[in-house]
């Protein structure tokens, strides 16, 4: 049988493995397992459980029904059934890989057994030796039992099979740390960041590279920042369990969608903010947010209306305009630009960014006298700041 993988198996709503429908399962198994899919598909979790579980006992060779069982207990914390649908799984099925990876998971990270959680990944690399999560986590293994030189040799083969995976290159830092090799887990660290800058553990551990081989003033830095991504990480906890409890509250959704787009969480936030201005709309920082979130998303058009939404309300705010004017020169729009800027210039004239933004709203329009004049005021701008 070629199994699902078991992360897509809980997104399927009606298509089922042919294999399923094959003569030697149980055909009421079978039936099982696919109502049990669609009612995961539904998100409805407990009747989807019961169906699977039912299916099992009909019929214990659906590997993919095992699995997919696991993946139930093992998001409902139950560590040990998890680990138990996922070892029924690989006896269902010996080249199902993907069971031997959530074994392996679930052993290391939520049962504490590196050495089975080490024998249950080799034998699926054995099986797949390009699968870059599996030894991903057979590098974590390794390490959590000390095995420090096998740990680096493991983690840089799945980063060279996925270079994008933080949780290898976290722990290749903190490998090159527990053997001293102080400069090989500064340049590992900083390439996780350079990916995801705002993972409070690597800049921790990054600090404390630099200060061990005397950098303290860059130390200081990277811990100053691990403090203040924990406490931003721990508002977003909070933040996130209050607005569930109290969704009328208008305030705790700006809060978190703030939050959201300091961390670059630009979908979440344009949600949070949405769900602030549906209880607000009056307040025009919502649409001021939630126009930002939207130009970094490159949804211009939904930019230009939060932001004309603010100006109804306070038209005399230079940064609205200045905004407005950018989602117009995104969408191609150089004259409604033009207006903009010039407007930001006319309610802040001391502003020297707004006139560098006309000079090349007005070059990108074709207006080249107009743009050089701009540009000449912008220049004279920040030479006179620099005095």
């Amino acid at each position: 049988m070629t199994p699902f993988k078991c992360i897509f198996a809980l997104l399927i709503l009606f298509q089922t493995s042919l294999t399923i429908a094959a003569p030697r399962y149980h055909p009421e198994a079978a039936r099982l397992y696919d109502a049990g899919l669609r009612a995961l598909a539904h998100g409805e979790q407990e009747k989807a459980r019961t169906a699977l579980e039912k299916a099992i006992t009909l019929d214990a060779s659906l590997a993919d029904a095992h699995c997919v069982l696991g993946l139930i207990y093992k998001g409902a914390e139950e560590t040990h059934a998890a680990a138990e649908a996922f070892q029924q799984a690989t006896i269902a099925d010996e080249n199902y890989i993907e069971a031997y990876y959530e074994l392996g998971d679930v052993l290391l990270v939520h049962l504490g057994d590196p050495a089975q959680a080490t024998r249950v990944l080799q034998k699926a690399v054995a099986m797949d030796p390009d699968h870059a999560r599996t030894r991903t986590l057979l590098g974590i293994a390794y390490f959590r039992d000390n095995l420090t030189e096998v740990a680096i040799q493991e983690l840089q083969h799945a980063l060279k099979l996925d270079p994008t995976s933080l949780m290898a290159r976290y722990t290749l830092g903190n490998a090159f740390l527990q053997q001293e090799a102080w400069q090989s887990a500064i340049d590992t660290f900083k390439k996780l960041l350079e990916i995801d800058p705002f993972h409070a553990k690597a800049h921790f551990s990054l600090g404390t590279a630099y200060r061990r081989i005397g950098q303290t003033e860059i130390a200081q830095r990277n811990l100053q920042r691990f403090e203040v991504l924990s406490i931003e990480a721990e508002q977003l906890t909070h933040l996130k369990r209050f607005v569930q409890l109290n969704p009328t509250n208008a305030e705790a959704w700006y809060r978190l969608g703030r939050i959201q787009l300091k961390r670059q969480l630009w979908t979440e936030a344009t949600q949070s903010l949405e769900r602030y201005i549906a209880l607000i709309p009056q307040e025009t920082r919502g649409y001021e947010a939630l126009g930002y979130a939207h130009f970094q998303q490159q949804n211009y058009k939904q930019t230009v209306a939060m932001y004309q939404k603010a100006i109804q309300q306070k038209p005399n705010v230079a940064t609205y305009r200045n905004s407005l004017a950018g989602a117009y020169l995104m969408l191609k729009q150089y004259s409604k630009a033009i207006e903009q800027y010039q407007t930001a210039i006319h309610l802040k004239p001391s502003e020297p960014r707004f006139y560098l933004n006309l000079s090349k709203a007005y070059k990108l329009a074709g207006a080249h006298t107009e743009a050089e004049k701009t540009y000449q005021e912008y220049e004279r701008l920040t030479s006179k700041s620099t005095e």
